[in-house]
């Protein structure tokens, strides 16, 4: 909830004026911490205590993560940039590097693969269960959009009227009560999403023969 303030705060510093686009550069520069760190943070520390396996060790999972979290990083980065690209491009090429490589990073992180085995093992994992995790990821997206919804439409009764191609400003997004709710909300969504999502790789990790590392 605090980071989600950190968007409005830095367009106030900015001295820029309402702009939905850039509203979401703000947003995001304000959670970049939250999704770069913090939760695959927690990610790798639920692995640890959850499967205690011998890539990631309850006892050492903190000295594990810090020695594999920056190149993570770097592979979760460009891969989102590809995917980005595609989608923006041709919108198919996104959606399949989306679909056949999108576990990779998590792969590094929590087995220390390097970025050609893990993507390889993400490969392989969505070619052979890829109907599975296609309708787990929906069900997950199904349940983010309801959020959404309801949250859009709570917060058309709760605030006065405003320019619908400006948004709401960054004052009354960072003073306003129901943006700090909002923003609760949406924190703990995105945290049991991640948690699900790692779930979700732990069952296809059981399902799968392991890729040797590179």
């Amino acid at each position: 909830m605090l980071l989600a303030q950190l968007g409005p705060a830095l367009e106030l510093a900015a001295g820029v004026g309402p702009n939905l686009i850039l509203q979401a550069i703000f947003g995001f520069a304000g959670l970049l911490p939250l999704e770069m760190y913090f939760i695959p943070r927690l990610q790798a520390q639920l692995d640890a205590e959850t499967r205690d396996d011998a890539a990631n060790v309850a006892m050492t999972w903190q000295k594990t993560f810090d020695e594999r979290w920056l190149r993570t990083f770097l592979a979760r980065l460009g891969i989102s940039v590809a995917i980005g690209l595609g989608l923006l491009m041709f919108l198919i090429p996104g959606i399949l590097i989306l679909t056949l490589f999108g576990w990779a990073p998590l792969r590094m992180l929590l087995r220390g693969d390097g970025l050609l085995a893990a993507l390889k093992w993400s490969q392989v994992a969505m070619v052979r269960h890829w109907p599975r995790v296609i309708q787990a990821v929906l069900a997950m997206t199904l349940v983010a959009m309801t959020y959404q919804m309801a949250a859009s439409w709570a917060l058309d009764r709760l605030l006065p009227a405003m320019d619908p191609d400006a948004g709401p400003g960054a004052l009354l997004r960072l003073m306003h009560p129901a943006f700090w709710c909002f923003n609760l909300l949406g924190g703990t969504l995105n945290l049991w999403l991640s948690c699900a999502l790692l779930a979700l790789y732990q069952r296809l990790e059981g399902s799968i023969q392991p890729v040797e590392s590179v």
